[in-house]
């Protein structure tokens, strides 16, 4: 007995290939070489610090924004640091 059924079949899953990975540096667009003063580079680390003080370590979107931030502080800092400006 051949019945047919009031919908359409179900079709098989699409396979999607996973996202490439984004690495969270990429060479070549850090910060131009003394462009930011090492005061402003020393507040910027130390906002971000202060704003990371009390975050949920067993929190994984804490820890990510929280190293997110933090690397981006410090490599605002050692830029500054490397490169001291002419004044």
């Amino acid at each position: 007995m051949n019945m047919r059924l009031p919908w359409p079949r179900r079709r098989a899953a699409a396979v999607f290939p996973p996202p490439a990975p984004v690495p969270l540096h990429t060479p070549g667009t850090e910060v131009p070489p003394g462009a930011i003063p090492l005061e402003v580079a020393l507040h910027i680390a130390r906002r971000a610090l202060t704003r990371h003080q009390d975050a949920n370590i067993h929190s994984r979107t804490a820890m990510f924004h929280a190293a997110v931030d933090l690397e981006h502080a410090l490599r605002t800092l050692v830029t500054a640091l490397d490169h001291p400006q002419d004044t």
